[in-house]
């Protein structure tokens, strides 16, 4: 069923009449989305075109249009509604006489976009009136909240959210600009206002572009890294001598492109190597590379398993899944127990293996990676 659409053809057709017959000759449909409002009994529909937001209702045997202009909308302020199965919003729109307020079917926050998007570039010739100042006033708010929000995706990581609204402040901004009578005093608020959103748009594009080179190196590391371990508890020592050369040069260029001037780290990276299942697993009692006391020394500590071994090894990540401290690296952990030394190395191979997502959070983590595969490469030469 039809939730959200971009195309007036798309609309159901209880509601479609409606909206064509109140679109006028100059005026563009540009998207609607169904609230959750109604029932069995009737359905609601919010659409925004490029110059009115239409409310449709409709029921059982007819249905109502109420018109919102553009020009009225004073604000716009939008929060997820997280419901078991569903991913709704809560849209309020206030304008210069009312306010109302509705959940829609917007997960990904495309409609709510589009109304801030229309609201922020609707031809207002009231603007061009300097007795209008009030209606400057609103849209220069208008573009204020979508560089909040543009700076709340920020902060969350939802980096693509950001640039797009960071996008639609700048062309909100540009519009007020051109219409700002001779000698208004908001002219240099307005530039300044320009050039910090666009220099946050350029920041989030270079991190963006900075973030896929370092995970592009990253990801072929760690696959040379998980390669080497495999050969390695394999006793396949030429390919792991190699392996673990090739990921620790890996890492370093990684380690480089990370000591630049952006955040690379704002939010973690995580690569997928290409192994899709261990080279060892099970006990580690049938594992023969491994001697008898230390595999009792283990098991005095309760680990008994491959699996043991990865639970006692963060992998790369400093920080364990439930918030805790950082891990101490495995190799301190098996250096302080009464196990043989000589297993020390095999048993750090057999920790580090891994199949599914490994998480980079830090520098910290990338050095991690480096120390592992030099001790790596040390005890295959």
């Amino acid at each position: 069923m039809t939730q959200y659409c971009t195309q007036q053809n798309e609309l159901p057709d209880a509601i479609r009449g409606y909206v064509v017959d109140a679109l006028t000759e100059a005026e563009t449909f540009r998207a609607a989305v169904k609230t959750t409002t109604g029932g069995l009994t009737q359905t609601a529909w919010l659409a925004v075109t490029s110059d009115n937001l239409f409310v449709v209702v409709s029921k059982l045997i007819d249905a109502t249009l109420v018109s919102v202009p553009l020009t009225t909308v004073t604000s716009i302020e939008s929060d997820r509604v997280d419901l078991p199965g569903e991913r709704r919003r809560e849209i309020t729109i206030e304008t210069v006489d009312d306010s109302f307020t509705y959940e829609i079917h917007d997960p990904d926050g495309e409609f709510i976009e589009t109304v801030q998007t229309a609201v922020a570039t609707v031809p207002d010739p009231e603007l061009t009136d300097p007795t209008h100042s009030t209606d400057i006033d609103h849209a220069i708010q208008n573009c204020e909240d979508v560089v909040e929000a543009a700076a709340s995706a920020r902060n969350e990581g939802l980096f693509d959210e950001a640039t797009e609204q960071y996008e639609t402040a700048i062309t909100g901004y540009r519009t007020v600009f051109e219409r700002l009578p001779a000698g208004d005093d908001r002219h240099d608020a307005i530039e300044a206002a320009l050039t910090d959103i666009q220099a946050a748009q350029r920041q989030i594009t270079e991190l963006q572009e900075r973030r896929e080179t370092v995970k592009t190196r990253l990801t072929a590391a760690e696959n040379s890294f998980q390669t080497a371990v495999r050969a390695h508890v394999n006793g396949e020592q030429t390919v792991a001598k190699i392996r673990y050369r090739q990921a620790r040069d890996g890492f370093e260029e990684a380690l480089e492109l990370i000591d630049g001037d952006l955040p690379v780290f704002e939010k973690p990276i995580q690569v997928s190597p290409d192994a899709d299942a261990l080279a060892v697993s099970g006990p580690l009692t049938e594992f023969a590379r491994v001697s008898t006391a230390s595999t009792d020394a283990l098991s005095d500590k309760e680990i008994a398993t491959v699996g043991d071994l990865q639970s006692r090894a963060a992998g790369p990540s400093t920080i364990d899944t439930d918030g805790s401290e950082p891990t101490p690296p495995v190799r301190d952990r098996f250096e302080s127990t009464a196990i043989d030394q000589v297993d020390v190395p095999i048993l750090v191979a057999l920790s580090c293996q891994r199949t599914g997502a490994i998480s980079f959070a830090a520098r910290s983590d990338v050095q991690r990676r480096i120390d592992q595969t030099t001790s790596g490469y040390d005890a295959t030469v």
